[in-house]
């Protein structure tokens, strides 16, 4: 959408200086004004352009698996001491 405004900007002072130059209204002065602001709107698209072009999206998150219900291989260390206990 910037980009867009930002081209119609330079559409509109483009127009604008052809006029006064058809009209006979573009002296050295007027070259001058349309000079700074030629040099403002080129910063002015540099930064509201450049920021897009950039920075990119971030990566869509994976989706985590569901962790598996671990399983002891062997009782709990309480019952196994236990039978030690009783020899």
């Amino acid at each position: 959408m910037l980009v867009k405004v930002y081209w119609m900007t330079w559409g509109v002072v483009g127009l604008a200086a052809l006029l006064l130059f058809a009209a006979g209204s573009f002296t050295t002065m007027t070259g001058v004004v349309f000079g700074f602001i030629a040099f403002g709107m080129v910063f002015m698209g540099m930064m509201g352009v450049l920021p897009v072009m950039v920075s990119h999206p971030a990566p869509p998150k994976e989706k985590k698996a569901p962790a598996l219900a671990l399983q002891p291989m062997r009782d709990t260390p309480a019952k196994v001491f236990g039978i030690w206990k009783s020899a």
